[in-house]
């Protein structure tokens, strides 16, 4: 039995996997923790399944129209695309407008303001490849508007798609059209997979990378319209959309985005499950029956309400909540998206999208676009006072900085004073700068000189040794950046520079990850042969309060100013990472078996039994240690510096070079 009208008809089991669709992300981004992981961690594939829909009902739309008129406007199909897509968007810019300048803060309230005109611009997914490639940016999870990558995907593949269609189908025929998307569906998913190995975050925000996802759905349509009967019938029709729903709800359960080589062929089952669902559902069987019932239909009329909403409600709830968010929480924010879609979907959706002439339409869209832009010129040109909230906030931090990306900012400050013909920022934690790599630091004759080399852990540690050069007098110090992602590239490079031949010491202080048993095997490998004496300095102390906050900003904040700030160093405990300590202690080892001087970070923070004193959050001058989990602010560097000169870090060093020039 075929499908009546398979291809033109309304066919409310589509709306049906809308809805499964947005629930899947939404469930995904609430992060609710279930043992060592998260409920639905693969529900990001939920946003591929939209990706074949829209290639599908936008491909079928063309067509139709080609074929009953000979021609497709593309004034008119960018008119109706204006009217999906711009109203809701601008409504939930304008209320999260005020909401973003009563939570954030200034550093926050700038990429948020950026983060709308990328999104009105349709290029977001490019603002945020690099925004948040940038090292130590704020998780994904606090940026309100980041899920309008995928909207920009989509209208990318909009700007170029429909005048390709046009002149397939005028210079030859749908069946021409057809194979030129396969081979061109093949093209894209061979380069998304070759991308995704080289540069994952690359390929994910790439347009390149999600062709063949949009395309798979074009395929579809155009495979519809040649042939309306298709495979309906037999085996197929009675197994395909039960097997396809089965594979679909396997990957969203079963696969990891943080290990997953997605988009690429891994992705591949969860295209070909929606294909097959789009395919060969038909009104009678029991998946059909489901996704078209009235709660899944009516979920799916708002998919695209509440997947604009879902993202800020959720960022603005984990800004202000204060540790992890409590399920409590979390079922308000989804019932505070439920309430805003509907009311956006009624009040705002549907009337500009059926109903509102092409005059009254140019004129709202005008009137949104007046605040949403002059508050990013106001934000960008500093025009903007504190609000009550921050100017409270500011009373409570005090002496302190509340902006942790101006603290992080600072911790650069000194590897920027040292290197005169380049601004150091955030990006020398990823690369060395060209000062490290052909300049020479080092400027005394009578001075041992010591090389640290690392990540930006090594920038930490460089921070607290030359912010207390009085009382390491016999030193001169220099850095060299080693990222773990191109080890071997950047150990070639540290070989020829200056400052390691120049250096009587090199210094190995990265913060260790995963493979830093191999990591750390190579570097000595690689610089022991020198014959430069060698120290390995163990990983620092961290913290996770579970939230958003670093733990001075979550206590500080928690108490609301009423409690004894110096009382966190005490508690601090409670809350330290297990997994640097054990990796101290394998650490110790590797720098005894290899006969290198080993170094414990932690101890500068925390005492070395553990228990005595706690661990060092707030300075003994009341200031915040550390701006993340990890990294120390200027003031702990300096602190943690001269508890390193009181622990004789280096004095081992010293006398041997010592006894070596006088055998010299």
């Amino acid at each position: 039995m075929s499908h009546p009208n398979h291809a033109l008809a309304y066919r409310p089991e589509i709306d049906g996997m809308r809805a499964i669709a947005v629930i899947s992300v939404m469930i995904y981004h609430l992060k609710i923790s279930m043992g060592d992981s998260t409920l639905l961690k693969g529900g990001f594939l939920g946003v591929d399944l939209f990706f074949v829909l829209s290639g599908f009902l936008i491909t079928q739309i063309l067509i139709r129209e080609f074929n009953t008129t000979g021609k497709i406007s593309i004034r008119q199909f960018y008119w109706r695309r204006a009217k999906r897509i711009l109203p809701p968007l601008l409504a939930v810019m304008l209320v999260s407008l005020p909401a973003a300048w009563v939570i954030l803060l200034p550093s926050e309230l700038e990429r948020f303001s950026l983060s709308l005109l990328s999104a009105l611009a349709f290029i977001s997914n490019g603002f945020w490849f690099f925004e948040l490639s940038e090292y130590g940016a704020q998780s994904g999870l606090l940026q309100p508007f980041l899920h309008t990558w995928s909207l920009a995907i989509e209208e990318q593949y909009y700007i170029v798609f429909p005048p390709l269609l046009i002149l397939l189908l005028r210079r030859g025929s749908l069946r021409i059209a057809l194979w030129v998307m396969v081979g061109a569906a093949l093209v894209s998913l061979i380069a998304s997979e070759a991308l995704t190995e080289l540069h994952p975050s690359l390929s994910f925000y790439s347009p390149t990378s999600r062709a063949w996802e949009l395309l798979a759905g074009s395929i579809l349509a155009a495979l519809t319209l040649m042939r309306p009967d298709g495979l309906m019938g037999g085996v197929l029709q009675r197994v395909v959309p039960a097997l396809s729903l089965v594979v679909f709800f396997a990957c969203i359960i079963a696969f990891d985005l943080a290990k997953l080589a997605h988009p690429g062929l891994v992705t591949l089952p969860v295209i070909l499950a929606t294909c097959g669902l789009i395919w060969f559902m038909r009104p009678g069987d029991p998946v059909t029956d489901v996704l078209a019932s009235g709660p899944m239909v009516y979920i799916g009329k708002l998919s695209y309400s509440i997947y604009l909403w879902h993202f800020p409600v959720f960022a603005f709830g984990r800004l202000t909540t204060l540790g992890s968010p409590p399920l409590a929480d979390m079922v308000i924010w989804v019932l505070l998206t439920f309430v805003l879609a509907a009311g956006s979907y009624y009040l705002v959706e549907r009337p500009f999208r059926f109903n509102v002439a092409p005059k009254r339409f140019a004129m709202a869209l005008v009137a949104a676009l007046v605040p949403i832009v002059g508050g990013t010129a106001l934000v960008a040109t500093g025009s903007l006072s504190q609000t009550g909230r921050l100017q409270a906030m500011a009373e409570l931090y005090g002496k302190n900085e509340m902006d942790n990306t101006i603290l992080a900012q600072a911790s650069w400050g000194p590897l920027d004073d040292a290197t005169p013909d380049e601004e150091i920022g955030s990006w020398n934690a990823q690369r060395p700068s060209e000062h490290e790599k052909h300049g020479l630091w080092f400027s005394r004759d009578d001075s041992r000189k010591m090389l640290i080399i690392g990540d930006s852990h090594s920038k930490d540690l460089f921070n607290a040794l030359t912010l207390n050069q009085d009382l390491f007098p016999d030193f001169e110090f220099a850095r060299f950046n080693l990222h773990r992602k191109s080890l071997d590239d950047d150990l070639a490079t540290l070989l020829a520079a200056p400052n390691f031949e120049a250096a009587d010491i090199i210094v190995f202080a990265p913060r260790y990850y995963r493979e830093y048993k191999e990591a750390t095997a190579t570097v000595l490998a690689a610089v022991q042969p020198s014959g430069k004496e060698v120290v390995l300095i163990g990983p620092g102390a961290e913290f996770d309060a579970g939230g958003a906050q670093p733990l001075f900003d979550w206590y500080l904040q928690m108490s609301g100013g009423d409690a004894d700030l110096f009382d966190l160093n005490a508690l601090a405990l409670k809350f330290e990472e297990p997994t640097p300590k054990e990796r101290e202690n394998v650490l110790r080892r590797i720098a005894q078996d290899a006969q290198v001087t080993f170094y414990s970070r932690r101890e500068l923070v925390c005492s070395a039994d553990g228990t005595a004193k706690g661990c060092t959050i707030v300075t003994p001058d009341g200031f915040k240690a550390m701006y993340d989990s990890n990294h120390w602010t200027l003031e702990g560097a300096k602190l943690f510096g001269k508890r390193a000169a009181e622990a004789g870090w280096f004095s081992t060093e010293l006398s041997k070079l010592d006894q070596t020039t006088d055998q010299k």
